[in-house]
């Protein structure tokens, strides 16, 4: 409905001002309200995704969503890293006085970077554009199958982070929260994966690796049940796995609706927005379910838990295969071949529609970025 480049700058100063207060507040009431409302205002990746997947290339879509994904990963666990080591040494006002730097030097970068982008729907109400969210929530089999999986991945991940003070504080480790909090750097690696993700994803296709990462994320969990209070060695390859891994599903996920041409390119912030919500929703019942498992039942009852959860991933992935049409639900029409190309060239007669619009979308996409750039140039009318 608005110019991106404003929005950006504009809650970028409100988060700004926020971590201001929450540096200064004295209160529990004070500091438990200003940040609700920094959790509230705090939405400039999901803003800044779509954008990227807006302005780059189609061949060029998921690598630019691998970067940003990896950054906003990097962000969540270098800040876990960075606050861990702050807190230790000095008090905890400290960390948001940090804050209020780096979030300065963002509003600068933002400035000084982003292009101007004009609204896709500046004719759109508020209330219209939840309402298509709603409508594509439980009329697109796609988006529904991509957010349940991210809802119970990121509960997954969430709750690992989160429980992982427990497990490295309590019996055999007994680490201070210093060490506990380094071992975001282990998982910081494994975001770097990003870009080997967004090229596994462009050779083999959203479903497979989506496949390939649930199936590892699975081991990995098993593992953990069986020794991952036993022995630290397990416990530091959790922190790179799960980071690697998760960080390919979820770019599948994103690049799985965001592809997918059969949605207009202009409800691409709304397609991210409702994987956004199940994101956030993941990570309250991840941390808060995680977290009453691990303290009533221990590690193992913890872990298994998520045994579960990735298990129910890969019951919603095999209830829909990867080139069902818009509208299929369940099922395996078009075949299990890598991509819809693929089977097409095999002799089925059947192709994703999701592949064929695409290309449709890709030529008027090209159509109207000539008539945007024509527009600019003197002599126009001419």
């Amino acid at each position: 409905m608005v110019r991106c480049r404003q929005l950006i700058l504009i809650l970028v100063c409100i988060t700004t001002c926020l971590s201001v207060g929450l540096a200064l507040s004295r209160s529990v009431i004070a500091f438990c309200t200003l940040a609700i409302l920094l959790g509230v205002f705090n939405v400039t990746p999901q803003i800044l995704i779509p954008m990227a997947a807006d302005l780059a290339a189609p061949q060029h879509r998921a690598r630019v969503i691998s970067i940003l994904q990896s950054g906003l990963m990097l962000g969540i666990l270098g800040t876990r890293v960075l606050s861990g080591v702050i807190g230790y040494y000095t008090t905890w006002h400290t960390v948001y006085y940090v804050a209020i730097g780096v979030q300065v030097i963002v509003l600068c970068g933002a400035y000084v970077l982003i292009p101007d982008h004009p609204p896709k729907n500046p004719h759109l109400t508020y209330g219209k554009i939840l309402h298509t969210m709603v409508t594509y929530s439980v009329t697109e089999p796609r988006l529904v199958q991509a957010a349940l999986i991210n809802f119970a991945s990121i509960a997954c991940w969430t709750k690992f982070w989160v429980t992982l003070t427990f497990l490295l504080g309590g019996d055999p480790y007994h680490f201070s929260t210093l060490y506990i909090g380094l071992f975001g750097l282990i998982g910081i690696l494994g975001i770097f994966s990003g870009p080997l993700a967004s090229r596994l994803v462009d050779r083999f296709g959203t479903w497979y690796t989506v496949l390939v990462a649930t199936i590892c994320l699975l081991v990995l969990q098993c593992v953990e049940v069986i020794v991952g209070g036993v022995h630290i060695s397990v416990v530091v390859i959790m922190c790179f796995g799960i980071d690697a891994f998760r960080q390919m599903q979820t770019l599948s996920l994103q690049m799985s609706v965001l592809r997918c041409a059969v949605f207009p390119k202009k409800h691409d912030s709304r397609l991210n927005a409702t994987l956004t919500v199940s994101l956030f929703a993941g990570q309250v019942m991840g941390s808060s379910v995680g977290t009453h498992v691990f303290l009533r039942y221990g590690w193992r009852a913890s872990a298994g838990l998520s045994v579960g959860l990735y298990g129910w991933q890969l019951l919603v992935l095999f209830m829909r295969g990867p080139n069902c049409g818009r509208h299929v639900w369940f099922g395996y029409e078009g075949g299990v071949a890598r991509s819809a190309q693929e089977h097409a060239k095999s002799g089925s007669h059947v192709a994703s529609a999701c592949d064929e619009t695409e290309m449709e979308m890709t030529k008027y996409a090209s159509a109207e970025t000539l008539v945007h750039a024509t527009s600019c140039w003197p002599g126009k009318h001419a």
